[in-house]
């Protein structure tokens, strides 16, 4: 299991600061990130002025403090147990790489007042709906791998695979893909191996609906999402289409490095 660039970097800026890493310098660190959940989370602090109430708790957390050395890094013993938390989170639902979400959920789950701080909780534990505004003014033309439309003959081939790698659910929703006019499935291959898919289905509203995205687990991390996402937006991009939302987004991470995002929020009734 891997740590994300974000976890890493948090880690490294908080080890200049403090030893052992606290869980409350964690959060201090997260906080200070760029990403669209800790502007969020910011913002909510700044709402509700609760920000020095979070952190006294998560200071009482680390009372008594016992220490464990993390991949280098000395930490405080619950901010470890909030990492292996997150690590367990990451195997759960079939990811290779432990976020900062993943860390925070474990350090929120933690606290004796947990019950104070669900609304957080909740924006960092649960997947959200990413908005790209369309049209982009540049794409990046260099893919690192080709991805194709699957046609109609591969049909039982890709179901097989969704359903082995990624589920029954999945399954369904590219099943659905596959024979909806809308509906548009990407597939990629090395040597002729299928290694990874893309859904997107494009609306009448000038909105394109994209996901699932899945690629093999051995072949993450290797330019395959990447070039199934770019290859979405190459399609759609220069339509007529205004939002690219991408639905239930998990990696945010990723759709950050490539993409100008912010969170989509449903439309009520």
């Amino acid at each position: 299991m891997k740590d994300s660039k974000r976890l890493i970097r948090i880690l490294e800026q908080a080890k200049q600061t403090v030893s052992p890493i606290t869980c409350s310098a964690f959060f201090g660190f997260y906080l200070k990130e760029e990403g669209i959940i800790q502007k969020v989370v910011n913002h909510y602090l700044l709402q509700t002025n609760a920000e020095a109430a979070l952190i006294d708790s998560m200071n009482k957390l680390d009372k008594g403090l016992k220490v464990t050395l993390y991949k280098g890094h000395l930490l405080s013993d619950n901010l470890y147990k909030a990492i292996e938390f997150g690590v367990s989170r990451a195997k759960k639902f079939n990811q290779v790489v432990t976020t900062e979400a993943h860390a925070l959920e474990g350090i929120l789950s933690s606290l004796s007042d947990k019950e104070s701080w669900q609304d957080i909780l909740q924006l960092v534990s649960t997947t959200h709906d990413l908005l790209v505004t369309l049209p982009l003014p540049t794409l990046p033309s260099y893919l690192p791998k080709h991805a194709e439309a699957a046609s109609v003959f591969e049909k039982k081939e890709i179901l097989d695979f969704v359903k082995e790698h990624f589920g029954l659910r999945w399954t369904e929703q590219v099943q659905k893909m596959l024979i909806e006019n809308n509906g548009v499935v990407l597939i990629v291959r090395e040597n002729s191996r299928l290694i990874g898919f893309c859904c997107y289905q494009k609306q009448n509203a000038g909105r394109v609906v994209f996901g699932p995205m899945g690629v093999r687990k051995d072949c993450r991390n290797s330019g395959y999402g990447r070039s199934l996402v770019l290859s979405a937006l190459h399609d759609v991009n220069e339509q007529s289409f205004r939002e690219f939302i991408i639905s239930e987004a998990g990696p945010i991470e990723f759709y950050e490095r490539i993409l100008p995002l912010k969170l989509h929020t449903k439309e009520k009734g």
